[in-house]
């Protein structure tokens, strides 16, 4: 998935990650692993992608992704943080879409390496730019686990005297075959459909891809179930620290309208996101912590 880029070492982070950039300096953690290859940027804390060895990529990225220190990442999981969506009215006016954390740079906090993958923790603090956006000292952490399994643990620390909320997404960006070829069971049967002005809408605990989709489903009370029928394979999705489920496809118009997605980008993706979109959000006490994760087995 990650073919079509031309990237130069730079170091060297362990026996099986490498720091490379590409022509405009862009920095990339490639991981060559015996078990698997991954790939994610320091710019947005984002995994770009994840494949076991010998099997097809799990998740997807954009072939006309914009590596820009100024924008979001087309593909992979980015980081929705501190808000999903547009923030609040409380927050005042002009502020990015889905927060600051997946155009923000991460740092490189610890990397473990075993036979069987690697663990590698991103960090992110607040900061004086941080604070001109969301009133709240804090320290974001996002540990990623790349084995038999891909596992994103994104940690919220409020390092602030009062209680903080937020709300969050795991923006997954799966790699599918084709959208008819996709089953997907384990939803919610409510949703709220975003392309119905968000209408609470009650539907089967399976679905199909055949149009365009972008509904937030209430929390899943079971594992979600991917299965691809070219690929013959089956995702297995955990989430945790949720209230919801984002489904999305861009289809036909959607991908069309992107210029960092080809047109036909649709027919290969589908998002399912680990998330926290309902009511208030979470909040998270003074000194306290809270985790949002999704598995993918």
């Amino acid at each position: 998935m990650i073919s079509h880029l031309s990237l130069t070492k730079t170091d060297t982070v362990s026996p099986s990650i490498s720091l490379q950039t590409d022509s405009n300096g862009f920095e990339f953690l490639i991981i060559e692993h015996d078990k698997l290859s991954a790939a994610l940027t320091l710019h947005g804390g984002h995994l770009i992608h994840f494949q076991k060895t010998g099997q097809q990529p799990i998740i997807w990225l954009s072939k006309s992704a914009i590596f820009d220190k100024n924008k979001a990442i087309r593909g992979g999981v980015p980081i929705c943080w501190p808000w999903f969506g547009p923030a609040g009215p409380e927050l005042g006016e002009g502020l990015p879409a889905h927060g600051f954390a997946r155009t923000s740079k991460w740092a490189l906090d610890n990397v473990q390496e075993s036979v069987e993958g690697v663990i590698i923790d991103l960090k992110l603090n607040s900061n004086n730019e941080t604070l001109k956006l969301w009133p709240y000292e804090f320290e974001l952490t996002l540990q990623i686990t790349l084995n038999e399994q891909l596992k994103l643990e994104l940690i919220t620390e409020n390092k602030s005297d009062l209680p903080l909320t937020y709300r969050s997404a795991l923006h997954t960006y799966l790699n599918i075959s084709a959208p008819e070829a996709i089953h997907l069971s384990g939803l919610n049967k409510q949703f709220y459909n975003s392309l119905n002005n968000k209408c609470l809408e009650t539907g089967d605990t399976t679905l199909l891809i055949d149009q365009a989709i972008d509904s937030i489903y209430k929390k899943a009370n079971t594992e979600i179930m991917l299965k691809d029928q070219q690929f013959q394979q089956t995702l297995t999705i955990v989430n945790t620290g949720n209230d919801s489920e984002v489904v999305w496809s861009p289809w036909v118009e959607g991908a069309a309208a992107f210029a960092d997605m080809p047109d036909n980008g649709y027919q290969t993706m589908l998002c399912i996101e680990s998330a926290i979109t309902q009511g208030d959000g979470q909040q998270v006490k003074a000194g306290e912590k809270h985790s949002l994760t999704t598995l993918i087995k």
